[in-house]
């Protein structure tokens, strides 16, 4: 019975270490090889450049910015009287126009600080009394406000830069003669004695006969400065178209 019960013994440790490597072997084969799932490689998506749309230059038309440039007749079709004459003053030596135009001919000037009397007014001009006649004046050349008239060195330097000579710049000054901003033509209606300084006793220096076209530089109340072949002098108004 001892020798029955050991074999029984040995052949039941037998079949538990049997058990034990089957089970081992089953774990082994059954165990799934752990690995990392296969991705596809994630990618920034494709986009378009987005760009701002082309834009215009902001900045508005020539016409819009600047005021259309009007006829003669545009501008006196505009023209409005005033309720009572009003006092302006002439920002710089100024020019005096027959008709409301920068093409128009030059009929006397104003000099700097001068008072200006304005009657009526267009869309770009003030319509002047001057003298006993009427003429335009553009309104940028006026202020409201009084403005210091140019000095007599101011002035003896513009006479010179405009080729007078220093002796006619003497008499200008002393005589209270009106340089104008622009020289413009003049005719003379009768035959004209040219003078050294704007008076009847002023020694003749040249004389044109009526009908000629003259150069005006400047004015008093009753002279023109002007020049002619060469000749700077002075004729009376008297005796201008």
């Amino acid at each position: 019975m001892k020798k029955k019960g050991r074999v029984w013994m040995i052949s039941l440790a037998l079949a538990a270490a049997m058990a034990v490597s089957i089970t081992g072997c089953g774990k082994e084969l059954t165990k799934e090889t752990e690995t990392e799932p296969q991705t596809e490689k994630i990618t920034e998506p494709v986009t378009e450049k987005v760009t701002e749309p082309p834009t215009e230059k902001q900045t508005e038309t020539e016409t819009e910015t600047e005021e259309k440039e009007l006829t003669p007749e545009e501008e006196k079709n505009s023209e409005t009287e005033l309720k009572g004459n009003k006092t302006l003053y002439a920002k710089d030596d100024i020019n005096v126009r027959t008709e409301p135009s920068t093409d128009a001919d030059i009929i006397s000037s104003y000099d700097q600080g001068e008072e200006v009397t304005v009657s009526a007014e267009t869309k770009n001009w003030y319509k002047i009394q001057k003298d006993g006649y009427s003429g335009y004046v553009y309104k940028d050349g006026l202020s409201e406000t009084a403005v210091e008239p140019k000095s007599a060195e101011e002035r003896q330097q513009i006479m010179e830069q405009q080729g007078n000579a220093s002796s006619s710049s003497a008499t200008d000054l002393e005589y209270d003669v009106r340089s104008y901003a622009e020289s413009f033509p003049l005719i003379l209606s009768a035959d004209a004695n040219v003078r050294s300084v704007p008076s009847e006793e002023g020694n003749i220096l040249n004389t044109i006969s009526s009908g000629t076209s003259v150069t005006a530089l400047g004015e008093t109340d009753r002279w023109y400065k002007i020049e002619y072949d060469g000749i700077t002098g002075y004729v009376n108004k008297n005796l201008v178209q």
